[in-house]
């Protein structure tokens, strides 16, 4: 995080939430039966706080611009639940993107927006409370890496169909989409392969399978509501015709990287041929999957890609070094 003038005097200037007003919504029990399980809605009041318009975003975007231009918008206009994000051209024009997203098929997405303004640190820190008081399990000794994602989408487009590692929490801010959610653990909408290939580098490894679609659960999401995503829970999103603007706060966390170890050991395995035995079904062999690949972590992880991927980038790292000098 930056520790310059400029966030030293937002820092004056920070919104106090009391400690009754609290930003989420929802009833204890079903959050901590569902937790991490199974895709659910709730309340939120962070629509009301007036920190979210879409002026104080592109602040914040021309902020990450300035100190190292991260910053991406998509052009969804041949964008579908069964295309690829890749497949659609990227752009760091900012000004264009958010002066014609009202207009056209603009998707854009400011990642880590915690780092770029102090009052969004902050609301960060009491949702990530929140939610451990909600689910009674220890989110914040357990996470490993959690961010804040902007997200503002023109109207109409779809999102395409994808997994990911973190449990997330959408929050909805302005306008109102659809996110349908799958289960999590149907490994014949998402088989095994799929995830490992994920957990290989290929954030697009996970393939939209239409004769499926009734698995899903579709979520209507409207200012003031949350869905919940759990960990690699298939989804895709279709915008309204509205601006929609969102907030993704996601989370990795120890007990998610001790799964994701064991899809990357069987990774590894496939490629030499073998066919390993999925996560799950042999608890010893996933302890001594998980033992290995852990030896390879990175020892303060700063980043979703340390934290999550490091392991493997280091086993492949020998490799292709190998593979350099025999190619010589």
């Amino acid at each position: 995080m930056s520790n310059s003038g400029d966030d030293a005097a937002w820092a004056d200037e920070l919104l106090q939430f009391p400690p009754d007003d609290t930003i989420l919504e929802a009833q204890k029990k079903e959050f901590k039966s569902r937790f991490n399980l199974h895709p659910f809605k709730f309340k939120h009041t962070l629509h009301q706080s007036g920190l979210f318009e879409i002026p104080r975003i592109r602040q914040v975007a021309q902020r990450m611009m300035d100190r190292n231009g991260n910053f991406c918008a998509i052009n969804f206009k041949h964008g579908s639940v069964d295309t690829k994000f890749s497949a659609m051209p990227h752009s760091n024009q900012l000004d264009e993107a958010f002066s014609l997203v009202g207009e056209s098929t603009t998707w854009i997405k400011l990642t880590q927006a915690q780092h770029y303004d102090p009052e969004y640190a902050q609301v960060l820190d009491q949702v990530t409370a929140e939610l451990e008081d909600l689910s009674d399990f220890p989110l914040r000794r357990d996470m490993t890496w959690r961010t804040m994602t902007l997200i503002i989408a023109s109207p109409l487009i779809a999102t395409p169909f994808h997994i990911d590692h973190e449990t997330n929490f959408l929050f909805q801010i302005q306008g109102s989409k659809d996110v349908c959610l799958f289960p999590a653990t149907d490994r014949e909408l998402v088989p095994d392969q799929e995830i490992e290939r994920y957990y290989g580098g290929n954030f697009e490894a996970a393939h939209y399978r239409q004769q499926l679609q009734d698995r899903g659960t579709i979520f209507r999401l409207s200012p003031g509501e949350v869905v919940h995503h759990p960990s690699l829970a298939p989804h895709w999103v279709k915008n309204d015709n509205n601006i929609s603007v969102s907030i993704s706060i996601s989370y990795c966390m120890k007990s998610l990287e001790r799964r994701a170890r064991v899809y990357q050991a069987n990774y590894i395995l496939r490629k030499m041929g073998l066919h390993p035995v999925s996560p799950g079904i042999s608890p010893l062999r996933d302890s001594l999957k998980r033992k290995v690949m852990s030896t390879l972590e990175h020892p303060h992880p700063k980043t979703f890609s340390e934290v999550v991927h490091e392991p493997l980038n280091r086993f492949k790292s020998p490799l292709n070094a190998v593979k350099r000098i025999v190619k010589r």
